[in-house]
């Protein structure tokens, strides 16, 4: 697949903005189209094989795939702050519009896009994976994922697997939660290594705790409480969005604990898989999460699809949907888990 073709994407964010011109309910045309519109022509849409890099050798990458995420920041971050100029002068329908429509965007885009950052090894993209984070209104979870999840995804230390019979709303705070309490504990232990104390200017969640209280800051300052209000919402529509997803990656998938304390090493068996075919936007590799896991330091255009993993019944933002309602969730999925865990046996 070209990597120009990613910036296909760049029509979420231009319809932001685009839709809220003529104002009203124009405002929830994104919310329409990602969770409406999508996810019903997926479901009717007769399903088509990935065969996108399908279990291909791991090429080389070109400098336009690292191009091309880098070019969705600075119109994120635009589109954001476009947004929470507009939203002090909206109607309460038109501001709710905007809010989920700008917290999708960030969500779908903004964290997809910070994960990818979060795992380079230049600065400058960890960086720009940090400034997203930021205005998603959670800096620390790129210390935990990286440090916590990616160590002890699918074991019970892991808060981002959910068990299965557990429903999305027991899931959410506590992911949440250890999302935070983790990330601390992680950078407690780098500060210790390095014979710093935990409460200094060298804790990294502190540093970023103080940039986004200045985010605030100028936000108030600038436009006022109601505009806080905006970004606050907006950024908690993404972050429901990204624990949604962590939600349905992994799924009541355990790896084996073959001593105390000790797991077998994660594998295509690990993480459900989202064919390309049964999600059309094919968001930048994120449906191929088990390859991830396999090899963390590749970017999205190096990751494969493993036909020996789960497969997801539908596209993420069908997926989703399901979520929300558990008894339909767990009639779909824990049914999937036990034919697919006889079939692996």
């Amino acid at each position: 697949m070209s990597p120009w073709k990613f910036l296909r994407f760049l029509f979420l964010p231009a319809l932001v903005i685009a839709a809220s011109l003529p104002g009203g309910w124009w405002n929830f045309s994104v919310p329409a189209i990602c969770f409406v519109i999508h996810p019903l022509v997926g479901f009717f849409s007769k399903q088509k094989p990935s065969l996108h890099n399908d279990e291909a050798p791991h090429q080389h990458s070109s400098k336009a795939y690292r191009l091309v995420p880098s070019l969705f920041v600075p119109v994120l971050i635009a589109v954001t702050i476009w947004s929470v100029m507009k939203s002090r002068d909206n109607s309460a329908i038109e501001f709710a519009g905007l809010a989920l429509s700008s917290g999708i965007v960030n969500g779908i885009l903004g964290f997809t896009l910070a994960h990818e950052f979060i795992h380079r090894r230049s600065w400058i993209e960890k960086i720009a994976g940090q400034l997203l984070l930021i205005q998603n209104n959670y800096p620390y979870y790129g210390i935990e994922h990286i440090g916590g999840h990616h160590v002890y995804a699918c074991t019970p230390k892991d808060p981002h697997t959910a068990r299965i019979g557990e429903s999305f709303y027991q899931f959410l705070p506590r992911a949440i939660r250890l999302t935070f309490l983790n990330a601390w504990e992680i950078e407690s232990q780098r500060l210790l290594r390095k014979k710093h104390q935990t409460i200094s200017i060298h804790n990294r969640i502190l540093q970023f705790i103080l940039l986004q209280f200045f985010v605030y800051a100028i936000i108030i300052v600038w436009r006022g409480w109601t505009a806080f209000l905006f970004f606050i919402l907006q950024s908690t529509v993404s972050i429901l969005l990204l624990n949604s997803t962590g939600y349905l990656q992994h799924y009541g998938l355990l790896r084996k604990e073959i001593v105390a304390g000790r797991f077998e090493k994660i594998s295509a068996q690990h993480a459900w898989t989202s064919l390309q075919g049964k999600d059309g936007l094919n968001l930048f590799q994120v449906g191929k999460h088990a390859d991830h896991h396999m090899h963390p330091s590749h970017t999205y255009e190096q990751l494969v699809h493993h036909h020996e993993s789960p497969e997801q019944p539908t596209g993420y933002s069908g997926m989703i949907w399901l979520a929300l309602v558990p008894p339909l969730w767990f009639r779909v999925m824990n049914k999937r888990i036990f034919l697919f865990t006889n079939k692996t046996l």
